[in-house]
């Protein structure tokens, strides 16, 4: 018996990007799925929409609730998951035929704690896509902590900061409570993701395969326009300390001030194309 997955897509005004993102959902090579659609007060059609697949498929759990943000949905869909495992899809994503089978080997293969993927990133103005985080990952080294081995990959590449393209642990999360911080409306997800990390044990599992389709420059994304802001990087930069602990060795304070220039950079980069 396949072990029961969870896949939670919290919802609002994406009626014309649904179909093609629960299309792709309800069409995995995996197919024992709980698809929780956690509808955050929309406005348009994508209720009817979510309803409609409802009604299809009874794998899909649909959810209506007041406007609390992003957040406030993924973390409805915690407390409704009854999977194994939790993956976390964004309503105007997709995700190729075999992401689920994919991450799910990572564990069976694997002593591994978090199993993720490679993006394909595709710039909806634009008209261009490209794949992202195609190396492999260096395993951790004998002598490096976590948390340094952590830091490191943040500084180097983007592949830990998201939650989409990443399989994790029910027991993990729900054994610690974890939840999305919804006071945030930057890097929530990067938050979630280091707060797992502090609690597992095993490794980190990889899959450079592009199987994450995340769509930038929708009408309803969030990340034009946050990143353009200082002080949330910053608020970023402090919660990323928190996470660190005091005491930090010589090794982790040298990635911490990698990971502060690195964001600074970003931020230029984000105000620069918000002039564009």
């Amino acid at each position: 018996m396949q072990s029961k997955i969870s896949i939670i897509i919290p919802i609002y005004n994406t009626a014309n990007y649904l179909p093609t993102c629960l299309n792709s959902i309800i069409n995995q090579t995996y197919q024992n799925l709980e698809i929780i659609l956690i509808d955050d007060g929309s406005t348009d059609d994508s209720s009817i929409i979510a309803d409609d697949y409802a009604k299809k498929d009874h794998r899909i759990k649909t959810i209506y609730q007041k406007n609390a943000g992003q957040s406030a949905a993924r973390n409805t869909g915690l407390t409704k998951a009854t999977g194994e495992y939790i993956s976390f899809v964004d309503s105007d994503d997709q995700i190729k035929p075999n992401f689920i089978k994919t991450l799910f080997d990572l564990y069976q293969d694997n002593a591994a704690s978090l199993a993720i993927c490679g993006h394909e990133y595709r710039n909806i103005k634009k008209h261009t896509a490209k794949y992202l985080y195609a190396s492999p990952l260096r395993p951790r080294r004998p002598y490096e902590s976590s948390k340094s081995y952590i830091l490191k990959l943040l500084a180097k590449d983007g592949r830990l900061y998201s939650c989409n393209n990443k399989l994790f642990r029910t027991a993990v999360i729900k054994k610690h409570h974890l939840t999305f911080d919804e006071k945030l409306n930057f890097a929530e997800d990067t938050k979630f993701v280091l707060s797992y990390l502090q609690y597992v044990k095993g490794e980190i599992a990889y899959d450079p395969s592009p199987l994450y389709i995340y769509n930038f420059g929708t009408t309803t994304s969030t990340m034009h326009s946050t990143s353009t802001h200082w002080q949330n990087w910053q608020t970023s930069y402090r919660n990323l300390k928190t996470w660190l602990g005091k005491n930090p060795t010589l090794i982790e304070k040298f990635w911490l001030h990698l990971i502060h220039f690195r964001w600074r950079i970003s931020y230029l980069r984000s105000k620069r194309r918000a002039k564009q």
